[in-house]
């Protein structure tokens, strides 16, 4: 056994008290790791502990807002749905009602009102809008005596009042139906149309909005905004005559209302008046006055006269036809120093002018003095074909391309106004200072013969049976049947009927 304080054992104590040492270094290593570890974890845990509690606290004030957001998208819903209505706008210019509900004017427009209330019902029967409750507000804007007039034509009523009767009644019959009569003007019914279109489709309340308007191309343009999935469940356009063919393709829903409105076009031959001469005279008695001319009005033959029949009053830039029976004028004594006008019985008149011997008359007088006689001017005639609708002059295209190019030039300077027809085209214009569009900027004679031949490509607002001597529009299409546009063109219309006369059409009678 060696010695405690052998090199050898002390060698061995050495490495043994090496390894604990070692050992224990290693221990101490592993507890400050796991204090570390520890102290992190907890700080993680803190931080959690932290975070879910904030988490408890955003659900409880989403779960409270959601709450309240619920509630209040329940109150919006409810007001969103309350006082619904549904809404009817009808262009009574092209939409027209049907023949039976205008002969008799007192039953009809109330028996018009119920049948179309019904037709809206039984469309939306199977929607929350098909409910009794649901008003129908019911708009019809049109030129009433202008459509009087139409329908008079193509008899359709039997004298113009009963247009007029049949408007107020059907005024009457509810609270929510209307019939505004817009008056003269192409586009006053289009503009009323266009407003309250957009006045309903703005209003969330409205629905349902039934359009009447497919028979003019005009309102493309308007309804395109709307060719959304929104405007598609809401808008119902309400096909009359044969809509064209570009609304049925725009998407939107079709109806079609033939208890109501008429499906065809005013298109049958009118029945021409017996008292409607073939050729009007324009009222010579002012242009005469100077030279003591009396003018007397053409007056049709006492035989052919009928009741209720148009009278042919003086012709005047704004003739007006009447359905009270004709009246003979009180006879005139003409002087037999002067010029007489004798009527031809056909529309037509001839001045006679005094000579040396009729001058005297009967009373023996011999020192005669004769006015001289002034130049006189050609009598504007209108002519009319043998249904009495009237027929144009050719609208023939300006040769000179100077004419055009210094028109265009000067049209582009104006923008967006353009020239004023009745200032160019008649010398005066009736809206004065009040008028919107250019008057200032001359024109030449063939700038004007430019702006006169494309006016002419405009529909008169009253049709073929426009009796003003000093209108510029045309009243049937200046290609006649060979027109190329088809269903585009504008005088292929719902109110007048196909205005592309045949050539036997254009012959004056």
């Amino acid at each position: 056994m060696g010695s405690f304080l052998d090199p050898a054992s002390m060698d061995d104590l050495s490495n043994r008290f090496n390894q604990f040492f070692k050992q224990d270094a290693e221990r101490a290593q592993l507890i400050e790791a796991v204090l570390r570890k520890i102290n992190e974890d907890k700080g993680q845990l803190d931080t959690l502990t932290i975070e879910l509690e904030h988490e408890r606290e955003s659900r409880h004030r989403y779960q409270l807002e959601l709450r309240d957001l619920r509630e209040q998208r329940q109150r919006w819903e409810q007001l969103y749905n309350k006082d619904p209505y549904v809404a009817v706008l009808v262009d009574g210019d092209g939409a027209i009602f049907n023949n039976e509900l205008l002969q008799d004017p007192r039953q009809g427009a109330p028996e018009a009102a119920l049948r179309l209330t019904e037709a809206v019902r039984n469309y939306l029967k199977d929607t929350p809008l098909g409910s009794e409750d649901v008003p129908i507000v019911v708009r019809v804007f049109a030129n009433l005596n202008g459509l009087a007039k139409s329908l008079l034509h193509h008899n359709a009523i039997d004298y113009e009042d009963k247009m007029r009767v049949f408007a107020e009644q059907f005024t009457n019959s509810r609270a929510e139906f209307d019939f505004v009569n817009v008056g003269h003007g192409k586009e006053n019914a289009d503009s009323k149309m266009r407003k309250m279109f957009n006045h309903f489709y703005k209003n969330f309340q409205c629905k349902k909005i039934f359009f009447a308007g497919c028979h003019d191309n005009g309102y493309l343009h308007e309804l395109r905004e709307y060719a959304g999935e929104s405007g598609r469940q809401r808008i119902v356009l309400l096909e009359t005559t044969p809509a064209q063919p570009a609304f049925t393709q725009m998407g939107f829903e079709m109806a079609r209302f033939d208890t109501v409105f008429r499906t065809d076009f005013l298109g049958s031959p009118p029945i021409r008046p017996t008292s409607l001469a073939s050729l009007r005279t324009q009222s010579v008695t002012a242009a005469s006055a100077d030279n003591g001319v009396i003018a007397q009005p053409p007056m049709a033959p006492p035989s052919t006269v009928r009741k209720e029949s148009p009278i042919v009053r003086p012709a005047t830039t704004n003739t007006v036809r009447t359905n009270s029976p004709a009246v003979a004028p009180p006879e005139r004594q003409a002087s037999p120093a002067v010029g007489t006008v004798v009527s031809s019985g056909n529309g037509g008149v001839s001045i006679k002018y005094p000579t040396y011997a009729t001058a005297g008359g009967a009373n023996g007088h011999h020192n005669v003095l004769i006015a001289a006689t002034a130049k006189t001017k050609e009598p504007r005639v209108i002519y009319f074909n043998s249904n009495g609708q009237r027929i144009d002059p050719p609208n023939n295209k300006p040769p000179n391309p100077n004419d055009h190019r210094t028109y265009h030039e000067k049209s582009l300077r104006i923008k967006p106004k353009s020239f004023c027809n009745e200032l160019f085209l008649t010398d005066s214009c009736s809206k004065g200072p009040n008028c919107p569009q250019e008057h200032e900027l001359k024109l030449t004679p063939g700038e004007r013969a430019v702006h006169r031949w494309k006016a002419r490509g405009s529909l008169c607002t009253n049709g073929p049976y426009c009796e003003n001597y000093r209108c510029y529009l045309s009243h049937h299409c200046t290609f006649g049947d060979g027109c190329n546009r088809g269903s585009t063109c504008k005088f292929k219309t719902a109110r007048w009927g196909d205005l592309h006369h045949a050539k036997a059409d254009l012959e004056p009678v």
